[in-house]
């Protein structure tokens, strides 16, 4: 006997999925959620617009718990930003969802805009929804002159397809497993201390896997092939490890970004590798990276 017919003769409601705990929770949180309708041979989708960075936190828990997945708009693949349109389907989109499972796409252009000048307009700490067109014009300049698309991306995308600045001081984060960090140069906030026992083990395994002599090898060689930088934790005379940069242009695949900080008075020189093709050896690191940052694949990953 099908479940629906067993519940309607006994007057037991059947038990509920947990995308359906999901999707209620998610109503009650914010009634203005959109839930697609089901389709064969699709993973359900829910689109969601947080007020706040705490409403973004709470969807994080709600997928840990009932195994979804939390794709930013914009970045990742099939999920476009809607302010630049059907384009962003095509171009310059890097991440991917897991098709198996039922994902949460948040969107943050509506509400997490925020963009606030500090220290006499030098520092400036921006929502992942503000645009490219909101900061002030020398970011924005280089912003555009480094990037692909318009200045009607959000920095959210910004960061995630790319995340060059001469300008960037660090980036406030949220790991999957919930931690909130600053990221950034070795030294900028430095004295705070690490979070989490994931941050902890975090840094010591991106040193370790950094000092690998293949890794190595492609520092030297000014010709990286992993989409993630993880030449950004090289340590000499004339680099500063930087997780900021480690982060930037990772598809929204490692971490949520909640704000991002640019310092005027940093004019950071632009970094000269250049990014190639991806090697096997080169994939395979990235997985170790993933690993690291999503173990339990909460954020969408890269396309193999």
């Amino acid at each position: 006997m099908q479940p629906s017919r067993r519940a309607f003769l006994t007057g037991r409601r059947p038990p509920e999925s947990p995308w359906q705990i999901f999707c209620r929770r998610l109503a009650r949180l914010l009634p203005d959620a959109y839930i697609e309708a089901p389709a064969e041979g699709r993973a359900p989708l829910a689109w969601a617009a947080p007020a706040e960075a705490a409403q973004v936190r709470q969807l994080r828990d709600w997928c840990v718990e009932l195994g979804v997945q939390m794709a930013p708009a914009g970045v990742c693949q099939g999920l476009a930003d809607a302010v630049e349109g059907p384009l962003a389907r095509t171009a310059g989109i890097w991440s991917q969802r897991d098709p198996g499972l039922p994902a949460v796409c948040i969107d943050v252009r509506r509400h997490l805009t925020h963009l606030v000048s500090e220290a006499d307009g030098r520092l400036w700490r921006a929502g992942p929804g503000c645009t490219i067109s909101q900061l002030p014009e020398v970011i924005a300049d280089d912003l555009l002159a480094q990037c692909r698309g318009g200045d009607m991306q959000t920095l959210a995308a910004w960061f995630a397809r790319g995340g060059r600045s001469r300008y960037l001081r660090a980036v406030d984060v949220m790991l999957a497993d919930g931690t909130l960090e600053r990221f950034g140069p070795f030294g900028v906030d430095g004295q705070r201390p690490l979070r989490s026992t994931v941050v902890q083990r975090l840094i010591p395994a991106l040193f370790d896997l950094s000092r690998e002599s293949q890794v190595q090898a492609w520092c030297d060689a000014q010709n990286w092939p992993l989409r993630y930088r993880l030449d950004a934790m090289r340590a000499d005379d004339a680099h500063v490890p930087d997780l900021a940069r480690l982060l930037a242009g990772s598809g929204g695949t490692l971490v949520w970004v909640e704000q991002v900080v640019f310092d005027l008075a940093r004019e950071e020189a632009d970094d000269a590798s250049q990014q190639s093709v991806a090697e096997p050896q080169a994939v395979e690191l990235e997985r170790k990276i993933k690993a690291l940052f999503d173990p339990r694949k909460i954020l969408p990953h890269l396309p193999e």
